[in-house]
Parts: C-alpha cells; sequence; structure tokens
C-alpha cells in the first residue's frame, strides 16, 4: 500500500464513523438557531414585557434541561473515570463565568434589543472575536495576529456604516441599545477567553451546564429583587414564544456548537457561524419589517469579513 503523505488516512472506530461534513452541518445549523434569538425577542416584545421578565421566564424554562445534561455528563465522566476537580475554587470560577457570560451579557443584549433592530444587535455581538484577541492580549499577555489592527478597523467601519443608518432612521436611542450590546460582547468575550480553565478541569459539557445553572440562578435573584411574581403572568403567546427562545435559540444550539467544535475545531465552527448574521437579517427583514438598505449591506459585509478574517489569522496564528 503506497501511502500518499498529502492525504490523512481515514480511521474508523467501531460503532462511530466521521463524516467529514457532520460538523460543518453542525455548526451552520447551531449558528442559525442562535440567530433567531433576537427576532423572536422582538416578537416577545410586542406584547409589551420587559427584558428582565423575559430572561427569568427564557431561564427557567430551560433551566431542567440544563440539570438534566449537568447529572448525565456527571455521571459519564464518572463512569468513565476521567478526572474532575470539583474544588471550591475551580466551581466558583465556573459559576462566576457563566454570571458574566450568560446572565450578564444576555441581559445586556435583550436591554440592548428595545433600542436597536434585530440585525444590528446580531452583527455588534458578533464582533466578539476581536474582543477575545484584544483583552488576550492586554490581560494575558498573547501575542495578537499580524494586521490585527487593521482588521479589525475594517470591522468596525461595516459598524458605523450601520450605525449612522439606524441613528439617523431611530434617534439617540440607539446610542445607548448599541452601547449595551457592545459591553454585552465584551462580557461574552471574556467568557469565551478565560473558560478554557474550567474546561480543562470538568469537560466542555459539564461546564457549560454549571455556567448556565448559575446564570439562571443569577436572574431569578434578580427578579426577585426587582420585580413581583404577577410579572411572570402574561398571554399564553408570550409563553410559546420564550419557550422557542429557551429550546430552540438556546439549549439545542449550545450543544450543536459545542459538538461542532469538537468534530471541526473552534476556529472553523466560528467561521461557519458567519452565516448567523445573515440568516438573522433575513428574518428581521421578512418577519419583523425592519429595514435593510445598501448601506446595511455594506456594513454587513464589512463586519463578517473583518471577523472571518480575525477568525482565520487567530487559527493560523494558534
Amino acid at each position: 500500500m503506497i501511502k500518499c503523505p498529502a492525504v490523512r488516512p481515514l480511521v474508523v472506530k467501531p460503532g462511530r464513523y466521521h463524516l467529514p461534513g457532520k460538523g460543518v452541518a453542525l455548526a451552520i445549523v447551531g449558528a442559525c438557531l442562535f440567530s433567531t434569538k433576537p427576532v423572536i425577542v422582538k416578537l416577545a416584545y410586542g406584547y409589551s414585557i420587559d427584558a428582565t421578565t423575559l430572561m427569568t421566564l427564557r431561564m427557567a424554562f430551560s433551566l431542567p434541561f440544563y440539570l438534566v445534561f449537568a447529572l448525565l455528563a456527571f455521571r459519564q465522566r464518572k463512569a468513565r473515570g476521567i478526572r474532575t476537580d470539583y474544588s471550591f475554587n475551580t466551581l466558583a470560577r465556573v459559576f462566576l463565568l457563566g454570571i458574566i457570560g450568560y446572565y450578564l451579557a444576555s441581559y445586556l443584549a435583550l436591554v440592548g434589543l428595545t433600542m436597536i433592530t434585530a440585525q444590528f444587535e446580531r452583527l455588534i455581538l458578533f464582533t466578539y472575536p476581536g474582543f477575545v484577541i484584544l483583552i488576550g492580549a492586554l490581560i494575558l499577555g498573547q501575542k495578537p495576529p499580524a494586521h490585527f489592527l487593521s482588521t479589525l478597523a475594517v470591522t468596525y467601519l461595516g459598524l458605523l456604516l450601520v450605525f449612522g443608518q439606524d441613528l439617523h432612521q431611530f434617534g439617540d436611542a440607539v446610542w445607548l441599545g448599541a452601547f449595551s450590546v457592545l459591553v454585552s460582547a465584551i462580557c461574552f468575550s471574556c467568557y469565551i477567553l478565560f473558560s478554557q480553565f474550567g474546561i480543562a478541569k470538568i469537560g466542555s459539557r459539564l461546564f457549560t451546564c454549571l455556567a448556565m445553572i448559575a446564570a439562571s440562578i443569577a436572574i431569578l435573584v434578580h427578579f426577585s429583587l426587582t420585580h413581583s411574581l404577577a410579572m411572570l403572568v402574561q398571554p399564553f403567546e408570550v409563553y410559546g414564544l420564550i419557550l422557542l427562545i429557551a429550546l430552540f435559540a438556546t439549549v439545542i444550539p449550545s450543544f450543536l456548537i459545542a459538538a461542532a467544535i469538537e468534530e471541526i475545531g473552534s476556529g472553523p465552527t466560528a467561521i461557519l457561524s458567519s452565516i448567523g448574521p445573515v440568516f438573522t437579517t433575513v428574518l428581521s427583514v421578512f418577519l419583523l419589517g425592519e429595514p435593510f438598505t445598501v448601506w446595511h449591506f455594506a456594513g454587513m459585509s464589512l463586519v463578517i469579513s473583518g471577523t472571518v478574517m480575525l477568525s482565520l489569522k487567530k487559527s493560523a496564528h494558534n
């Protein structure tokens, strides 16, 4: 048998077949499902529900699933004899990251959605890889890839084009809405950057579940301090929309993306996720009637191009 050095031999394990397209499909479907969230949130806001109540119901619906998956992940690691660190310091860091990455980031994004369009919110959040690189360089001393600043400039030029268009059409509220979502992107970047520690200690699936459980507890405390239980009584249509957010825009895509990363790696998954803002834009235009001009197209193209270039350069740098 003659082996070609340019071809990687295919190894088929008993009972498991590795399909090259599987990871790609997982990443695309996961990104599209995640991208439905701002559109469904906008539909729910039509019933005059506020961001805190919406997020509380969303977490209440999704929490049971994460509790079950956490238990399954715990039992699986125990059965396989996988070494797991359940020390106070490890769990405290995981919970803190969950509060930052899923409670604070999600809450700020929901608040921002009351003031900006769904497509603009998704574009801002999509720029988080740039913050991951920037924060890693400033705090951890990680060397950024070549031409990082110029690529970042391309990304934010795109955001400025969309921002200027929406500011002209919707007024000064866009300032606060965009800032709220920008801080949300920074919070999520911190979660992504520092989550490597927790994942190494307890595994990616258990880490995700515990982080979401911590975020759920945080929003429940937030709600109990600022709202009455009567606020949880909402029209049946609102419960249906929030159930869609909890299952199809939170629980299912979170595990699809995790599976995609296991199949094809974080770099290709991030690049394939660039379909997300496009999918959100299509839905927001047809379901919400949001405007989409040539300036929006140009801005979206620059943001996606800049972020994909950052992801490519970061993968090559690593």
